[in-house]
């Protein structure tokens, strides 16, 4: 019997299992943080219910320093250990939902919910692939250990303690990636910009917002201008939306003060080309006005040199590796408050070839009239890469092959996944090469199919890699 076969059956408890979690908004949430909840207590709530699943279906679990769950199947005392390493949080829902993120729905094959692309449907995947094992009762050699994170989204403070009191796996994959096997991903890195934001004259930029976190594309911007002809801007802002048909939005004037909303196409910062920029098309439409002082440079800098601009060129930083790729850039967070202070994330996925030092020089020598500080945020990440002829690369590929009638060679990617955290690990499903990313974007959905295909897939891998 082929493993999409045997894993068909299981698909309705696994979305029945799928909902529980999806329903859970497990988003950082500082205001319930604490000891027992560190990221928030719906974080803790997921884990929990991972944790109940796992007493359920009788498999081996715990948890460290209630950041991390594990879950366990195979030889308690194996000397070698096969990980699956996951995270159960989310990005915020954002705008432009046509259904409520929380409440999953199944309309027309596709699988609708927040997180069910990143990555609560294939944590699902893998999760019923260890437990078809169980339940056929197969015996192993290495044992294989489900570890679920509650930080990926923000500041991957989670894997780093549970290494340091579990140790490190022998070898893993983790299914937040995509199909064939990804063995090597580029460094990510965060770089930020603080600056005053005076601003006076005939046109003053009161408040600009967009964004809200580095590694997603800005799908919603807003502004509020102080203006002498409201209506001219109003005008001008009805023409340039007409000119691209896939941006929308709105204006409102109280006294003399214009707001604006501009919406253009959230998409994750791993792959800034999915996305339309909302904040740095709002920005590229005030430009045309006499702003003046930071207000100015603020508008030029993110309307002008890094609008449109993913390679990063404009900085002097367009930079290409034969083996992992292109250097790309995403503006993730923009903020200016009128006689405030003003910041700017711009998210960098960079190759082989290039470090940290070289991407913060470049920013600071094109900053122009620009006076704003640069500093690195904490967390970023150096290129990883799993040679191809590594055991577990090689098993992985060959298993896809096998169930999709189609080899692929292993690739690169612009997405940062826990996979990189080990010496021996790489990304594996669960987005397949024919199905759009949804990402981090409204409207979020993976296709039902996939996830007993995913599971199919998976299940073969563990066996082959822990018997």
């Amino acid at each position: 019997m082929e493993w999409f076969e045997r894993t068909k059956p299981y698909e309705a408890d696994l979305i029945a299992d799928l909902n529980q979690i999806v329903k859970i908004p497990s988003i950082l949430d500082p205001n319930t943080q604490s000891d027992r909840t560190p990221f928030g207590v719906d974080m803790a709530r997921a884990l929990a219910k991972m944790e109940e699943l796992a007493a359920r279906d009788g498999f081996r679990y715990g948890r460290v320093d209630n950041m991390v769950t594990w879950i366990e199947y195979g030889p308690a005392d194996a000397v070698e250990t096969v990980a699956i390493l996951t995270h159960i949080d989310i990005v915020p829902a954002g705008e432009g939902w046509l259904r409520d993120p929380f409440k999953p729905e199944i309309l027309d094959g596709l699988y609708f919910g927040r997180g069910a692309a990143d990555m609560k449907a294939d944590l699902m995947s893998a999760y019923y692939a260890m437990k078809y094992l169980a339940d056929h009762e197969i015996t192993l050699t290495r044992k294989i250990r489900l570890i679920i994170g509650t930080d990926e989204e923000n500041g991957w403070r989670d894997l780093p303690r549970y290494f340091g009191v579990e140790g490190e796996p022998t070898m893993g994959f983790s299914p937040d990636g995509a199909f064939p096997v990804v063995n090597g991903e580029k460094a990510f890195q965060t770089v930020q910009l603080r600056f005053a934001n005076q601003t006076t004259g005939d046109y003053v930029l009161r408040r600009f917002i967009a964004g809200s976190r580095p590694n997603v594309v800005p799908g919603e911007a807003r502004a509020r201008v102080s203006v002498p002809n409201p209506a001219q801007v109003q005008n001008e802002f009805a023409t340039y939306l007409a000119q691209y048909p896939f941006l929308s939005g709105q204006s409102e004037v109280r006294d003399q003060e214009v707001r604006l909303l501009l919406k253009g196409v959230q998409a994750h910062g791993a792959y800034p080309q999915d996305g339309e920029n909302a904040g740095t098309y709002l920005a590229n439409f005030l430009r045309r006005f006499a702003f003046n002082a930071d207000a100015k440079t603020f508008l030029d800098f993110i309307g002008r040199v890094v609008h449109d601009d993913i390679g990063a060129e404009n900085l002097g930083l367009r930079y290409h590796d034969d083996v992992m790729g292109d250097l790309t850039l995403n503006v993730g967070v923009m903020r200016f408050s009128q006689n405030g202070q003003g910041t700017i994330l711009l998210n960098f996925r960079y190759p082989q070839g290039v470090n940290v030092q070289a991407v913060t020089t470049q920013v600071q020598r094109h900053l122009g009239d620009f006076a704003a500080t640069v500093e690195v945020w904490p967390g970023g990440m150096e290129p990883h890469l799993v040679p191809e002829t590594d055991e577990l690369v090689g098993t992985l590929s060959l298993v896809y092959a096998k169930q999709t009638g189609m080899y692929m060679s292993p690739r690169t990617s612009n997405g940062g996944s826990y996979a990189r955290l080990l010496k021996r690990g790489v990304a594996f499903g669960g987005q397949f090469p024919d199905v759009p990313v949804t990402s981090h974007q409204a409207n979020e959905s993976t296709p039902v199919a996939n996830l007993t295909r995913s599971m199919a897939i998976f299940a073969e891998s563990l066996l082959k890699l822990a018997k």
